[in-house]
């Protein structure tokens, strides 16, 4: 109830905007969610050259954020000049209440995709189950939020943690090499001094002495 109720009070901030800024708000946000999370590698590889990334993960996450705010500007743009039209053609009333339902609406989408978010993380599981698990809309705002963003934080966990592999093991290879290359110069190095000692050590052998018949 008590989403409900924060949900109506936010809401009536679209019977002041009116219903043609609250649809487009909607497009601009669920539209921009819908297709980022769906577009976001091809657009992080378009931005990866300028911005030098090498990460997937922090790829595919800068090119969610671009997409995201770059649709929601120009749905937004959009959004001003069709209800400066609305204005000037008089369906004042009509607007404004359309706009607090559509108001409510978003908001109770922000909500869903807020909420549906932390669910796929354990640590906030627990918690989200034990303060809202019994209300009566949590199941709504987990199903609507599904359906709006496909987070998968399984995957993304992974690429997270085939990053650090990958660099543990660079890490580790980069170490191993070093030392068996300093071990080889050493020995090298040993066993060079060790010939070069034995090389310069001066003999004590006797010059042999003239047979008989030599002399």
């Amino acid at each position: 109830m008590a989403v409900i109720g924060i949900t109506l009070i936010l809401g009536l901030k679209g019977l002041f905007r009116g219903f043609i800024k609250e649809v487009f708000g909607i497009i601009g946000i669920i539209g921009g969610i819908f297709i980022a999370s769906r577009y976001s590698l091809d657009i992080g590889n378009l931005v990866k050259p300028i911005l030098a990334l090498e990460n997937e993960a922090t790829i595919k996450l800068i090119g969610f954020i671009v997409t995201l705010v770059g649709f929601w500007v120009i749905v937004y743009f959009i959004g001003l000049i069709l209800n400066k039209i609305s204005d000037l053609s008089g369906l004042g009333v009509i607007n404004r209440i359309l706009g607090f339902l559509f108001g409510s609406a978003k908001i109770f989408l922000i909500f869903s995709v807020i909420i549906y978010a932390l669910y796929q993380v354990q640590s906030f599981k627990s918690v989200i189950d034990e303060k809202i698990g019994t209300s009566m809309t949590f199941p709504y705002l987990v199903d609507v939020g599904g359906y709006i963003i496909k987070l998968d934080t399984t995957e993304v966990t992974k690429n997270i943690e085939k990053s650090v592999d990958s660099v543990v093991n660079t890490t580790k290879e980069t170490l191993n090499k070093a030392i068996e290359e300093k071990v080889t110069q050493e020995v090298q190095e040993a066993t060079k001094e060790v010939l070069d000692n034995v090389t310069n050590t001066p003999t004590d052998e006797k010059p042999v002495e003239p047979t008989t018949q030599e002399k």
